[in-house]
């Protein structure tokens, strides 16, 4: 008896000695991987920097006008009203989830997501009946 409470102690210790490592090593790993994702996506700029700067020598080797390579730009804006019509409607879906979660006490899942989906679409729906118009 005397033996089975000097393992129960000792084993309780390692566990908390194994739960001290843990914290002690979390913000070290975190921060080495925060790090390295930050280089992963300076990388990917460059390299869709560098592919750019590719594709324009290509054309002016070729005889052709480099700005060919930037005709995208009315598409880009469309792009950007697209996106940012998103995040407004995500952020609006948020708001109006948290009033449904407080209010009527739907679930988290439930009045967050439906919300941000709903009025995302709705966003959508605008987006695609104003460029309908336009054109």
């Amino acid at each position: 008896m005397k033996y089975q409470n000097f393992y129960l102690i000792k084993i309780s210790k390692i566990k908390k000695m194994d739960k001290n490592i843990i914290e002690m090593l979390f913000e070290p790993i975190m921060a080495v991987l925060g790090i390295g994702f930050g280089f992963v996506v300076l990388y990917i700029v460059f390299r869709a920097i560098q592919m750019k700067n590719k594709e324009r020598l290509s054309l002016i080797e070729k005889g052709m006008d480099p700005s060919l390579a930037s005709s995208k730009l009315l598409k880009n804006k469309q792009d950007n009203k697209k996106n940012g019509l998103i995040l407004v409607g995500v952020a609006l879906g948020i708001i109006v989830g948290y009033i449904l979660n407080t209010t009527l006490n739907i679930p988290d899942f439930v009045a967050y997501s439906s919300m941000i989906l709903f009025i995302c679409g709705i966003f959508l729906l605008y987006y695609h009946y104003s460029n309908e118009y336009k054109n």
